[in-house]
């Protein structure tokens, strides 16, 4: 083997191509994982076939759905969120309110996550709004 080809090799060993769509980001969580699309399939609870339409990019799945691959792959729900876009990338992490949650001690992990995603939820859906 010739060192260019061992580089090139190394190179995108090291730095994978970003996904293109959202199944193309769930299919590489998927195999970082080693995790067979059946066995994906049981542990999300999510049929072979819709996943298979989604890391198509066939179907693009609900926030229900995200939620279940999320746990089955061990990623917060919030990084899928924004990868499917339904989380606006900047600024929910800076906004006062989640900074306060996430230092609340009184709540669970899982329970600062869903007060997170309530509040980025009602932000998206203001900012759908026309304003009076």
């Amino acid at each position: 083997m010739s060192s260019s080809n061992r580089r090139s090799r190394t190179e995108s060993a090291a730095t994978p191509p970003a996904p293109a769509s959202l199944g193309d980001y769930i299919r590489r969580q998927r195999e970082l994982a080693n995790i067979s699309l059946r066995k994906l399939a049981e542990q999300s609870g999510v049929s072979a076939v819709v996943l298979k339409e989604i890391e198509s990019g066939l179907r693009h799945p609900s926030q229900t759905l995200l939620q279940s691959l999320a746990a089955a792959l061990r990623l917060s729900a919030e990084t899928l969120y924004l990868q499917a876009g339904v989380l606006d990338p900047q600024g929910i992490e800076e906004a006062p309110a989640v900074r306060e949650i996430k230092r609340d001690p009184h709540l669970t992990g899982r329970q600062r996550d869903i007060l997170t995603e309530i509040y980025s939820a009602f932000r998206t859906n203001n900012r759908r709004r026309p304003e009076s």
